[in-house]
């Protein structure tokens, strides 16, 4: 056993929540070993918009992500390198279902003391000028959200688990586990055998393949996302620090992005993939959307509606990537119970770079401790395990895609 291919954990997939994983194990001076089937972050991460919005329906939720910043901001004191652009995002409704929507969610925020506000159309104009604003109804604005630049936050990830020793292997692409004794003891990744007594799979949309080869449960379903961003327009104002934005009505989320305005939406008809039927060079960044494609006509028109600037003949790029999601839109994080020494670390549902920033301490502390002060039992792994519909793959492929399209639906209370 060559000690350079053995480790304390081998994480499977370099994307966010994988490096994020590396790092805080790193610095509790743990061996770690990244096995990534091409180059970091080439995954979803590499297509993520990186918007950070703290407050979720679900408060646990909102207190780990506030815990994320924490992380953030220390990364950014040691490396002297700014990672997180603070703009504040609002919270729009043109229908009174949305505004009553919005109503709850401030309340909510109120209640474990986050800064969120109701604003007046005047406000909300300020905060973003080239937003249509004469339609709505109510508007709520966080001012600490913002956005990450994905690739600047794995870096800083990389950069410090580096620096603890551990190791990044690229193109080295998941082939098998190696089980031994009912327990996993590594796995053969790029043609070689890697060694630890624990595993991480933190795959993206690749996991569900881990899953299946380790005969564990990862009831996922991977799912096309699209956005675009819109060159800087003559006349129209779009700052490097104007507001993001949640339209739940209209399906879009938008950030300035160098100049002019990134947007996307989570459409009603995602597009499904099974990842198993890509061939094994295939690399999420030369995925190409057709530009008369019904999800890009979609977007195009739902960005209208609250951006009447944007249609079919603005400048524009689109980008088209795949995002895993779970069956209830959280994580899957945690031990398998089929297999010894396995922990899961996917099905992030489009927030995987925000999320990465508190998962990563999560994890550390699952793997070294087996507990964590953080209550996270709306993401444990195995939630699922008595919910007898999802031993159906085609089952579960219906309630993630439900999911996706609904992940706009009303909030509840």
């Amino acid at each position: 056993m060559s000690s350079e291919n053995s480790a304390d954990v081998l994480i499977i997939g370099g994307g966010a929540a994988g490096c994020s994983v590396a790092m805080q194990l790193a610095l509790r001076k743990l061996r770690v070993i990244v096995l990534e089937r091409a180059s970091l972050g080439s995954g979803s991460t590499g297509r993520a918009a990186g918007l950070v919005g703290q407050l979720r329906s679900n408060s646990r939720e909102t207190l780990l992500l506030k815990k994320g910043l924490e992380v953030v901001q220390n990364l950014e004191a040691q490396s002297d390198t700014k990672l997180f652009e603070k703009t504040g995002s609002l919270h729009v409704a043109s229908t009174e279902s949305r505004a009553e929507e919005i109503r709850a969610f401030v309340k909510m925020g109120k209640s474990i003391d986050f800064e969120i506000d109701l604003v007046d159309s005047a406000e909300a104009s300020r905060l973003l000028p080239c937003m249509k604003t004469d339609d709505l109804i109510e508007i709520a604005y966080c001012p600490s959200d913002g956005h990450f630049q994905p690739a600047e936050l794995l870096a800083a990830y990389v950069k410090t688990a580096r620096k603890e020793g551990a190791v990044f292997k690229i193109n080295t692409p998941f082939e098998k586990p190696i089980i031994q004794g009912g327990r996993i003891q590594g796995v053969h990744a790029g043609g070689q055998n890697y060694y630890a007594p624990v595993v991480v799979n933190a795959a993206g949309p690749w996991s569900s393949l881990v899953g299946r080869k380790t005969e564990t449960s990862v009831p996922t379903a991977t799912l096309g996302h699209f956005y675009l961003i819109a060159r800087p327009i003559d006349g129209i104002p779009i700052g490097s620090h104007d507001a993001a934005i949640r339209d739940r009505g209209n399906r879009i989320y938008t950030r300035p992005e160098v100049g002019g305005i990134l947007i996307g939406t989570y459409e009603a008809e995602p597009i499904e993939y099974d990842m198993e039927k890509f061939p094994p060079d295939f690399d999420m960044p030369n995925m190409k959307p057709e530009r008369d494609s019904l999800n890009v006509a979609m977007l195009i028109d739902n960005a209208s509606k609250r951006f009447p600037f944007i249609n079919e003949r603005t400048p524009m790029t689109v980008t088209h990537g795949i995002m895993t999601f779970t069956p209830d839109g959280f994580p899957l994080c945690g031990p398998a119970d089929e297999l010894e020494g396995l922990f899961h670390c996917t099905g992030f549902c489009g927030r995987g770079v925000f999320q990465s920033t508190c998962i990563g301490l999560v994890m550390a502390d699952l793997i070294t401790k087996g507990s964590t002060e953080y209550d996270i039992d709306h993401i444990i792994s195995n939630r699922f395990k008595n919910d007898q519909s999802l031993i159906n793959p085609e089952t579960v492929q219906v309630k993630c895609r439900e999911r996706y399209s609904g992940h706009y639906g009303v909030w509840k209370k």
